[in-house]
């Protein structure tokens, strides 16, 4: 098959609004130039922010990676700007939209089949700035799951060693063994996709990522 790939929305549009931001300055500046007295206007200053704003805006999304999923023959990689995770065809079960609480989240879901054969290629530095991204899901997750507000103490400790099926993990792999293993517990899924890495309706996308992998492990993909 040939390699699929999908940018992420979240990156488009970089260039326009780094340029557009650089304009603003520069007009900004050139006025103040003419008429020092705008800089005592809340206004002025206000508007100043802004176009820094979209320069860091623009800037952030021309560091983000041109692709973000790919598929090939061998399976399907998420790539992250710090770094990439990359998943066998048998070696997850599906992909899908995860419910909380009735909800779809804004997010793709998917199932392992192994922790280790993923763990095994997960960068520290990687695994770190998924957990921080993505603390808010956990913490949704621990919410919907403990309604009064209290959850079973082994739920929230956290893991110095994680002991896989072949090997023993510590540190940044560890935790996130961990993590994977309690949003499993919560919502079924061990790895999470923010749905803006996708640029495509979720369920196309997912539909046509489970088609892939069922062809591919029957050897029937063109």
């Amino acid at each position: 098959m040939d390699k699929l790939q999908y940018r992420a929305a979240t990156a488009r549009g970089g260039v326009k609004t780094l340029l557009l931001s650089s304009g603003g300055l520069l007009l900004w500046l050139l006025l103040l130039l003419l008429i020092p007295d705008l800089l005592h206007s809340s206004a002025w200053v206000l508007l100043l922010i802004c176009c820094v704003l979209g320069l860091i805006a623009g800037y952030a999304k021309l560091t983000e990676p041109l692709y973000v999923i790919e598929l090939d023959q061998q399976g399907f990689s998420y790539v992250h700007h710090k770094g990439r995770w990359c998943i066998p065809w048998p070696g997850f079960s599906f992909i899908s939209v995860p419910e909380l609480a009735g909800r779809e989240m804004a997010y793709i879901g998917v199932k392992l089949r192994h922790y280790d054969e993923f763990l095994n290629q997960l960068q520290p530095r990687l695994a770190v700035h998924i957990m921080v991204e993505q603390r808010h899901l956990l913490i949704a997750a621990l919410g919907s799951n403990c309604p009064g507000g209290t959850c079973p103490t082994e739920l929230m400790v956290e893991v110095g060693e994680y002991r896989g099926t072949t090997r023993s993990y510590k540190g940044a792999i560890a935790m996130f063994a961990r993590r994977m293993q309690l949003l499993r517990q919560l919502t079924g899924f061990d790895l999470f996709i923010p749905m803006s890495a996708i640029g495509s309706e979720p369920a196309d996308f997912c539909r046509k990522v489970n088609q892939i992998r069922l062809q591919c492990l029957d050897n029937t993909v063109t």
